[in-house]
């Protein structure tokens, strides 16, 4: 069991990895062009690198830890580790995290296309910036890093430490234990995007406040829902594919939408 645990780690930890790969391009692309960097565009990639495997490390290994202790983790993982997965056990979670992610993907795109008119000059200059190549690779960070760090280590902390009072026999969360929980990180989720557009934005306007939380509260929900029911593994792949739809194609409608804005 902890030589499994260990090699569910080192998967993990991995994806997460090339989740912060991933993104690098984008993350470089939106960087300002009037500043001047304090340190040289390969320390600051090395830096990234570096920051990124400490902390999702302790998210991963942490995450697991508290994940097994109520029941939780990455199922489909252990099952192959264990010697007893098969491809076609992943079928119906494919399917379902996907059909689901797609939805959520939808969701958030329209509800965006809402809030366009009154969206700030800096974030349309952000959304002209970066390519699809760059927002398709992005979302690896979104589905496998994010996920990591808000489900299996935030959702799962946050239920074992409510479990301690509320519990069943078994000594896992109870149902209402799980929903607070997971209305509690998708508010936490949309929180969390909240520096990046302070970082852009200087002052948050309230409407654009309300627009970081509305949109992501779905598919935080969505993806919790998923961990606790299917594993992190769907919520990954549920996470992905709904950046997939919003980032990628997202961006075409959201592009043609703002066509009639001066650059």
């Amino acid at each position: 069991m902890v030589t499994n645990f260990w090699f569910e780690f080192g998967i993990l930890f991995v994806a997460s990895l090339v989740g912060s790969a991933a993104v690098l391009p984008y993350g470089l692309r939106l960087l300002p062009k009037d500043k001047p960097l304090k340190m040289s565009m390969s320390k600051l990639v090395l830096l990234s690198i570096l920051q990124g495997a400490i902390i999702f490390a302790i998210a991963a290994g942490v995450g697991l830890l508290v994940a097994h202790a109520i029941g939780l983790g990455a199922p489909f993982i252990e099952a192959a580790l264990a010697g007893n997965g098969s491809p076609l056990a992943l079928v119906p979670m494919l399917q379902v995290s996907t059909i689901f992610g797609v939805l959520a993907g939808i969701i958030l795109l329209i509800g965006d296309l809402l809030f366009l008119p009154y969206w700030p000059e800096a974030l349309v200059d952000t959304m002209r910036k970066t390519t699809l190549l760059e927002n398709f690779a992005a979302s690896f960070y979104g589905g496998i890093n994010e996920e990591i760090l808000v489900r299996l280590l935030g959702l799962s902390a946050l239920a074992w430490l409510l479990s301690r009072i509320w519990h069943t026999s078994a000594g896992v969360p109870t149902s209402p234990v799980f929903w607070i929980t997971n209305v509690l990180m998708a508010i936490l989720f949309g929180i969390g995007h909240l520096p990046a557009l302070k970082n852009l934005l200087g002052k948050i306007p309230p409407l654009m406040l309300a627009r970081s939380l509305l949109l992501n509260f779905p598919i935080g929900l969505i993806c919790g829902w998923l961990f606790w029911t299917y594993g992190i593994e769907a919520a990954i792949v549920a996470h992905f594919s709904a950046d997939i739809v919003y980032h990628v194609f997202g961006t075409v409608v959201l592009r043609r939408q703002l066509g009639t804005r001066p650059s």
